[in-house]
């Protein structure tokens, strides 16, 4: 079978198993058509149509509860995401015989039983995780960088048979502190401002870990949190990010005993921020 219609095959393949397709620039990851996953698909006649206009496509899945997640243990130079990954399982966290990929730039990827839980990164570690509104290219899709090229290939192909708890990974990988953080200043607008230009300022890729680092650190203050949900929302994120992403600072500084007694909610986009809003329902 030659590479055009190896690709076409694990495109079918994959839909064939209920899992969306989409098609991603030869030699690339970034996706051919207009809106990106959110075009992937399980019907035959579109896939067939994609690869007839562009046969050397790569292979990419939609992530999440309708399929699969996907452990990307990432490597770079001397760096690499082995040594993490060696100790989640130690920890239990990852059984060994995962269905599995070889990527081209010699890390892997780990096949497990779809959720929808969010996409995330662990960047000293050198681990991505993919899930709801993500994708991952798939075997026998082909890249080329200026520091590798190859081919993604299968080591192991089976079944995903279990799930990965990603907050648990995260919560071993980084444990919080034995202490409380230190308490921020008290609230004066200045200081809320800084939190929310620390957000604007974010690079893509560590944004949403920063806005829950603000939230966190505006919740423990008692501050007006509108400022630190609009920088979010300004670097892209949507409603509904920022929305659960202030959920989980919520539960995090309950969690440390840090929570005011009346936490405000985020209100509608565009609301001035000196506008009264009710409590938090708890």
């Amino acid at each position: 079978m030659d590479a055009t219609n190896e690709l076409l095959a694990a495109a079918l393949d994959w839909a064939s198993r209920g899992v969306p397709v989409l098609p991603v620039r030869p030699a690339e990851k970034a996706p051919l058509t207009v809106h990106g996953v959110r075009d992937a698909s399980t019907d035959t006649v579109v896939l067939r149509a994609w690869w007839a206009r562009w046969p050397q496509a790569n292979v990419a899945i939609a992530t999440g509860g309708w399929g699969v997640d996907v452990l990307d243990v990432d490597v770079r130079g001397s760096h690499s995401g082995w040594a993490a990954l060696n100790r989640l399982r130690r920890a239990g966290l990852v059984r060994d015989g995962m269905p599995r990929a070889r990527t081209p730039s010699g890390g892997i990827h780990l096949y497990f039983v779809g959720t929808d839980q969010r996409n995330g990164s662990l960047h000293p570690e050198h681990l991505d995780f993919r899930s709801t509104g993500g994708y991952v290219l798939v075997p026998p899709s082909r890249v080329v960088t200026d520091t590798y090229a190859g081919v993604y290939r299968w080591e192991h192909r089976a079944a995903p048979a279990a799930r990965l708890d990603w907050h648990a990974v995260q919560r071993f990988l980084r444990p919080a502190p034995a202490t409380p953080p230190p308490r921020a200043t008290p609230h004066n607008g200045w200081d809320v401002t800084k939190l929310a230009r620390t957000v604007e300022r974010t690079q893509p890729g560590n944004r949403n870990n920063t806005l829950f680092w603000a939230f966190c650190e505006g919740l423990r203050s008692g501050y007006d949190l509108r400022p630190i949900a609009a920088a979010g929302l300004g670097c892209g994120q949507t409603v509904r990010e920022v929305q659960a992403t202030w959920r989980q600072a919520v539960a995090r500084v309950a969690r440390d005993g840090q929570l005011p007694p009346s936490p405000r909610r985020l209100p509608p986009p565009g609301q001035p921020a000196g506008h009264p809003t009710p409590s938090l329902s708890r």
